[in-house]
């Protein structure tokens, strides 16, 4: 980006996805799309695990992946074209005998700028995907894109690894809903959980001197749990879209309707943060103590997922199908 300050519209969709339709969901979120680029947006973001919806179910998770140019690639491509925006989405793939998460952006020209996969499977996810280490970064003439998906913004490598990278914006995507409280997650775990996510976008923002994109999905969700699928969790999405500018403050934030949201952020390498962001050990903020639970089935469900011999066979059957 050239060293000068520059304004960019940008857009956040916040939507419901129905479990296990792809197809519904894209049709779905095109709508939104073409509302935000009616409203001038250049850049618009979706949330993760978009087309998908979001279940702790393997037979209804590893259904819903694509492999290279399926469904959601293709969409995201066309309607860049069509409409003449940048596009960002999170989306599962498969490739080889893997499933990844995957946040695609797509350019005006209807190619590909780049992808960004998941580096840490929180909670339950690590049963079904595998994180791939990366630097979170996609090269576009818009400027430099930090992206970070749902959990990794919690975790402190994300603020670091956006320093390091000199971002000139990041784009937050989560498929984020509430714990549902329970003697190990008490309701005021969960009240700091949802404020803490209220309020990540200008931390991030504020912290880095960069214009923060942030998009989540709403509306109820049920799951059944890995290990206990007789325990189904029920809560909603947090909701909490939001665009912060690069001086930290707030431009839109949805609460958990449905909606876009579209405003002016300043591109300023003036603003941009001169040292790197302060440690906090494992975490990017401070977070109920009740979170680091997660590490436990992260661990669990990472190594079941290394030793599946039917993941190896659905990723494999995905990613070698004909287009």
């Amino acid at each position: 980006m050239a060293g000068e300050a520059k304004v960019l519209t940008v857009a956040a969709v916040q939507m419901v996805s129905e479990n296990g339709n792809v197809e519904g969901n894209l049709e779905h979120a095109t709508a939104f799309v073409e509302e935000a680029a009616e409203k001038g947006a250049s850049l618009v973001v979706l949330p993760e695990f978009m087309p998908n919806g979001y279940i702790y179910d393997s037979g209804m998770m590893w259904d819903t992946a694509e492999r290279e140019g399926g469904p959601t690639s293709t969409w995201m491509k066309e309607t860049s074209s069509r409409l003449g925006i940048w596009l960002g989405a999170g989306f599962l793939e498969a490739e080889g005998e893997d499933f990844f998460l995957s946040f695609l952006v797509t350019a005006p020209d209807g190619g590909e700028a780049g992808r960004v996969r998941k580096q840490t499977p929180a909670f339950a996810e690590a049963f079904f995907i595998r994180g791939e280490p990366g630097p979170h970064i996609i090269q576009t003439d818009l400027g430099k894109i930090g992206v970070g998906i749902c959990y990794e913004n919690h975790l402190s490598y994300m603020p670091r690894l956006m320093y390091s990278q000199g971002v000139d914006l990041m784009l937050m995507v989560h498929s984020s809903p509430s714990p549902m409280p329970n003697p190990l997650y008490p309701a005021k775990a969960v009240e700091k959980y949802d404020r803490d996510l209220k309020g990540l976008a200008g931390f991030y923002a504020d912290m880095l001197g960069v214009p923060v994109i942030s998009s989540n999905k709403c509306g109820e969700w049920r799951s059944p749990l890995p290990l206990l699928p007789f325990l189904a969790q029920e809560s909603s999405f947090t909701g909490f879209t939001t665009i912060a500018d690069s001086d930290g403050g707030i431009r839109a934030q949805l609460n958990k309707e449905e909606g876009v949201i579209v405003e002016g952020v300043t591109l300023d390498p003036d603003r941009k943060a001169v040292t790197p962001p302060a440690g906090r050990g494992r975490w990017s903020h401070k977070v109920p103590w009740q979170m680091n639970q997660f590490r436990l089935f992260e661990a669990i469900g990472g190594l079941q997922y290394r030793l599946s011999g039917e993941r190896k066979r659905r990723a494999r059957q995905i990613s070698s199908s004909a287009a």
